[in-house]
């Protein structure tokens, strides 16, 4: 092996890692296996293995999860097999299967029942994909042809052709109409309309008096 790397290399290989399913995988997209949570929610978490010794004070953790929390944990998930695996002198373990055949494994020596807590809760909420860095916080199966939304894809395109300031575009406008524009609209777009509209608004005060 040569002392120093071949640089034409290192790009293959950095692109190859990016495409393999597992844990160093470097940045990707958010993810939802097969849709999840589109028009319907599946618990991942398919199977979840506690395994510990009886005696082994770095097992005390889980030992007081299971005495005290495992059962509710249970009945809440009854989705998700635990199985509870006391063995002599082992160490302490999570093992989680989901349902795409990824298998988290997660070292428990030396937890408290708070940490082993919020450590197989972690598991429960997982996904079962790879931790990555997000190069987006949001992506799309079709890319969008319009482009990145801004402030100025709906803009008027004759501003780009006047001197600014001009009067018609400082003028702040939005998409109701105002009582202003509907009278105005009234008195010089249909003046005829406008004096059966006051008329007939008239009828009733005469009909009363």
């Amino acid at each position: 092996m040569p002392a120093r790397p071949r640089v034409d290399r290192l790009k293959t290989v950095y692109t190859a890692a990016k495409q393999l399913n597992f844990g160093f995988r470097l940045t990707g997209f958010p993810s939802a296996p097969n849709e999840n949570g589109i028009a319907s929610y599946k618990p991942q978490l398919h199977r979840l293995t506690i395994r510990f010794c009886k005696q082994n004070e770095a097992s005390s953790g889980l030992r007081n999860f299971i005495d005290t929390a495992l059962k509710a944990f249970a009945a809440a998930n009854p989705q998700t097999v635990v199985y509870v695996l006391p063995i002599r002198n082992a160490t302490p373990t999570l093992r989680a299967e989901y349902s795409n055949g990824r298998e988290v494994q997660i070292n428990a020596k030396g937890f408290t029942l708070e940490r082993a807590a919020i450590e197989i809760n972690l598991l429960r909420t997982r996904s079962g994909e790879p931790i990555v860095k997000f190069e987006s916080p949001q992506t799309a199966q079709v890319p969008s042809i319009q482009g990145q939304w801004n402030t100025l894809t709906w803009a008027n395109p004759a501003q780009n052709a006047v001197e600014l300031p001009a009067p018609e575009f400082n003028v702040y406008r939005t998409p109701k109409l105002s009582a202003t524009e509907y009278i105005q609209n009234l008195v010089y777009k249909n003046p005829s309309e406008a004096e059966e509209q006051s008329q007939e608004a008239e009828k009733p005060k005469r009909a009363v008096a």
